[in-house]
């Protein structure tokens, strides 16, 4: 289960590496915003160094920090070709891993998760942070970042936490001092998901959240190596503990 955050979403990748090194391989992967991007990959069967070399070649060139601050639609559609020119499918349900993007209906606020449909509209859809991007159409309705309904989406796993690995990526950090602005916006809205992840997260087989990462914003593009490489050591020391405590 992969949450949003936007660049520090390169987190997830280093996640996913060190638990290849413990020999956890997903299953499934219910996800959205970044962690829908991310997951779609690993979900379409790449590893998770594949994924990093793909980012590593392209990414650059589709993201532009001055693009996204302009709510550029050309972003969005460079990030569409690249999506269409990188999967291997165009559908959902044809991925070899079940997959489920949450998205965020633009009109009530519910979330919606959809495991069929066309891939790339729903990763739009899942990653399209208001402001920063424009809604994208799916069917008759309009639809936004998932995380804003929940950012660590659940649902489909609702009858098998036990065997979950929750990652969120979007740590607080010690409230020390005064706040710039950036800080506070970006503080203000994972406020607002906190109670939800939490709900999510409860009896989940682990819940993996780099504190680190609270030093990263979300668009720290630039920074992907060092948010990866967080994500990954900090998640070996979950695992390491979890397959300490399993051995005792």
């Amino acid at each position: 289960m992969l949450s949003g955050g936007g660049a520090r979403g390169f987190a997830h990748l280093g996640v996913l590496e060190a638990c290849a090194e413990f020999g956890i391989v997903p299953g499934a992967i219910s996800a959205t915003s970044a962690g829908a991007l991310v997951g779609a990959y690993i979900a379409a069967g790449l590893a998770p160094g594949e994924v990093v070399d793909l980012m590593r070649r392209k990414v650059p060139g589709i993201f532009s920090r001055w693009r996204i601050l302009r709510g550029d639609r050309l972003t969005q559609n460079r990030i569409r070709s690249f999506l269409e020119a990188t999967l291997p499918v165009q559908r959902i349900e044809q991925l070899p891993m079940p997959f489920f993007v949450s998205i965020t209906d633009l009109a009530t606020g519910r979330q919606c998760l959809l495991r069929e449909g066309e891939l790339v509209p729903a990763l739009l859809a899942a990653s399209a942070v208001p402001v920063l991007f424009p809604p994208v159409a799916i069917g008759q309705g309009r639809y936004v970042d998932g995380g804003l309904s929940n950012n660590l989406p659940i649902e489909p796993f609702n009858d098998q936490r036990s065997e979950v690995i929750a990652v969120y990526v979007n740590p607080l950090a010690p409230l020390n001092g005064r706040l710039n602005f950036r800080e506070t916006i970006d503080r203000t809205v994972h406020l607002s998901f906190r109670e939800v992840v939490a709900r999510s997260s409860e009896g989940c087989r682990l819940y993996i959240e780099p504190p680190e990462l609270a030093a990263f914003g979300i668009l720290d593009l630039h920074r992907a190596d060092r948010i990866r490489a967080i994500g990954r050591a900090h998640a070996r020391k979950v695992l390491e503990a979890a397959f300490t405590a399993q051995r005792s």
